[in-house]
């Protein structure tokens, strides 16, 4: 009957590229008409869009190499340059302690040494939650510092109070140790330097999708199938074993069987569907609702491949011009800009509409230097309703309760970022994949160890992208 993976994201696909090439017969469902997950790349006329931005780099050289021989001469080499826009100055993104002396004031720079040698020494006790990521920050880069940077960014982005949020998500975002330990690394330079300090990557001409577009097609003339815009419904379960999956396909009601099944949709779904006994437990995720303008009359917007806009009154989180990725991504002499809005599912951003919020962004963007208005040829929304596992204070518990009911079904495992509610990096979910396809071709039952960073098992200590 073979293995049938739910999900046709980096995880699924890698584990059933894997599977194909070693002659296993997949088949592989996916909800949306396209594959790449989170990964995918939209397309509008000339222009084309991720959701948010993305770049491949990692620590796994075979991985790299598959990667490469698979794109051929489609895979460019690009240079990162990302800067924090706040209160009308720039700073450099990775934090550059330098770079923030040099861009701030006499009192503002004692203020930062003096909070941050009371947090490294506990003179001043952080009022934050033990365990929370408000208390974390406060205790590495003291209060001064974490107020102006990271509790503003923190708290937009996620929705909720940066007390409320577990220490979790810094120790697999925030790859700084302390604030002593950021002048160090803003020296570094090349591959040896951690991912978040990466200055190149690799990105495909044609979108970050195209990397599972081209896995999708190596999957079918390897006589494997991949079928999309169908949901997941049910899963037909006997004597503890997942015998088949049940899926709605535009209208039309279909079964899958297998013999064994991974699962990379959301935990807190699959614990749903795997159990009657789980109807409480609902994971808190973070919706991302991206706007993707065209436009012309300008060529190019900046340099930059991210912007970073921590400020509260302003909308977005990141500001991205997709031709700094790849020159496919807008006709000559033309560009296009991207914006990140993170929100809720059903929240009053998630149903704005486009007319409204692009409005809105113009606005925005005008306060930052960018008056984009009368260059502005189309918009339109794209959304990722799972884009990011949020870890709320307590959250561990409700990811051990779904685990726990997925556990009984002894054919059945979870991976991938939205699998096992892990905020990690798009090539960890390829490599969750690839070692589940190797155990399952080994004959041994999958397992993931994920360290204290959330990583699985890979401590990337150095960034491989050329």
């Amino acid at each position: 009957m073979g293995v049938v993976i739910l999900g046709g994201g980096p995880c699924g696909l890698t584990a059933a590229w894997d599977l194909a090439r070693n002659g296993v017969k997949v088949t592989v469902i996916e909800k949306e008409d396209a594959v790449g997950g989170l990964c995918k790349t939209v397309r509008r006329g000339p222009y084309q869009f991720d959701l948010g931005g993305h770049r491949f780099i990692s620590s796994d050289r075979a991985l790299v190499e598959d990667i490469k021989n698979l794109m051929g001469h489609r895979l460019l080499t690009r240079q990162r340059k990302s800067v924090i826009m706040f209160k009308d100055r720039q700073y450099d993104y990775p934090i550059n302690i330098s770079d923030v002396i040099a861009n701030s004031s006499f009192r503002e720079n004692a203020r930062f040494l003096g909070g941050y040698m009371a947090g490294r020494l506990k003179l001043r006790k952080s009022a934050a939650p033990e365990g929370s990521f408000e208390r974390w920050v406060d205790e590495r880069f003291g209060r001064p510092l974490n107020l102006m940077f990271f509790k503003q960014y923190t708290e937009k982005l996620w929705g909720v109070p940066a007390s409320n949020l577990s220490s979790d998500w810094a120790g697999q975002r925030i790859s700084l140790i302390s604030a002593l330990d950021a002048v160090a690394k803003s020296m570094l330079k090349g591959r040896f330097a951690p991912r978040t300090y990466a200055v190149s990557y690799l990105y495909p001409a044609g979108g970050i999708g195209e990397i599972f577009e081209r896995m999708r097609d190596g999957i079918e003339r390897l006589g494997g199938t991949v079928i999309t815009g169908a949901r997941v419904e049910k899963l037909i379960i006997r004597n503890g074993e997942v015998r088949a999956v049940g899926m709605n396909r535009r209208g039309a009601d279909m079964e899958v069987e297998g013999s064994r099944f991974l699962s990379t949709i959301p935990l807190d779904e699959l614990a749903q569907l795997a159990s009657t006994n789980t109807a409480d437990i609902k994971l808190p995720w973070r919706a991302l609702r991206f706007l993707n303008i065209t436009l012309d009359g300008v060529e190019n917007l900046s340099e930059n491949t991210w912007m970073y806009t921590p400020d509260a009154d302003i909308i977005m989180t990141r500001i991205q011009e997709p031709k700094r990725r790849s020159p496919e991504s807008a006709p000559e002499g033309r560009t296009s800009v991207m914006v990140e809005i993170p929100c809720n599912m059903g929240d009053a951003t998630w149903r704005m509409e486009d007319g409204a919020l692009l409005e809105r962004v113009l606005n925005d963007l005008a306060r930052l230097g960018f008056n984009l208005r009368r260059n502005v040829t189309g918009c339109f929304s794209t959304c990722a309703s799972h884009a990011y596992p949020r870890y709320d204070m307590g959250y561990r518990k409700k990811v051990d309760g779904a685990l726990s009911a997925i556990s009984t079904l002894r054919n059945l495992d979870t991976a991938g970022r939205q699998g096992l509610f892990k905020y990690v990096f798009m090539d960890t979910a390829m490599l969750m994949g690839r070692k589940w396809a190797s155990d399952y071709l080994g004959g041994s039952r999958f397992e993931i160890r994920m360290d204290d960073n959330g990583r699985a098992g890979v401590i990337e200590t150095r960034s491989v992208a050329a």
